[in-house]
């Protein structure tokens, strides 16, 4: 069963978090809209879809099984953080795995711990706009070669730095630089995902789909936490909040 945040309950999610051990692990961003290289500002190029349209829209894209969560669904036992603080790099990889198949390329596990190097190989939060730098320039290794919840580097095979290069997210958009609530649901209503950050859960996730209830506009994401922890988020509380951006486009790694 799913998670369900609203703005009466986020708090008691993230004391109920906390007491299992689930870590803080989303710190904010470091740059500017606009400023990394490979994310261009998302409302500077790509029409916002007017409010008034979200609702018919998400019906379209539910019947029509077009939402990015719909078409690729994240293993919850794979991408498990098991008190990591590593949820920036869960829901970046699982970010590129989604991308990855709505390219039509073959499905690899990719590894989270392959991106230790940016803690100095601590258990440790980042910022996701520094991840996503580093990945677009060093890639995502998969479990082949990085195993999962191992975050030492003498744990890994050190093939690992050859063949992360096959799976490097070179694209994406920077969204806020208008309103980022309103590129968020723009974004996943062009079948995109979207790699967020919430201060108040001090979380990062990747957001896949959109559904109405009670006339209000909810977000899904499956979560880094572990079966049962994908969550709907409602309210204040799903309109990001320390960086929102989308990935648009990987390189063509080997199978």
């Amino acid at each position: 069963m799913s998670l369900y945040i609203t703005d009466d309950n986020f708090a008691d999610v993230v004391r109920e978090g906390e007491s299992a051990g689930f870590l803080a692990g989303a710190l904010p961003r470091q740059t500017q809209i606009g400023d990394l290289v490979c994310a261009p500002v998302f409302s500077e190029h790509i029409p916002l879809i007017p409010e008034s349209e979200w609702k018919d829209r998400i019906q379209q894209m539910t019947a029509a099984g077009a939402f990015i969560g719909q078409r690729w669904q994240s293993d919850p036992r794979a991408d498990y953080q098991n008190g990591l603080g590593f949820c920036w790099a869960y829901s970046l990889s699982q970010s590129c795995m989604a991308v990855r198949h709505t390219m039509g390329q073959p499905f690899v596990q990719l590894s989270p711990e392959s991106l230790a190097e940016l803690t100095g190989y601590r258990n440790a939060g980042y910022y996701l706009d520094r991840a996503i730098e580093y990945t677009s320039a060093n890639g995502i290794a998969s479990r082949a070669t990085v195993p999962q919840h191992k975050i030492t580097l003498s744990q890994w095979n050190p093939a690992y730095k050859e063949e992360r290069l096959n799976y490097m997210p070179l694209e994406w958009w920077d969204l806020g630089g208008k309103d980022v609530w309103a590129e968020t649901v723009t974004a996943l209503l062009q079948g995109w995902g979207c790699y967020v950050g919430y201060n108040w859960w001090r979380h990062a996730v990747f957001l896949d789909m959109l559904r109405v209830r009670n006339g209000r506009i909810e977000v899904h994401t499956p979560n880094s936490h572990g079966p049962g922890n994908d969550a709907w988020i409602s309210g204040s509380r799903a309109v990001p909040s320390m960086g929102s951006f989308v990935l648009r486009g990987m390189t063509l790694g080997q199978n």
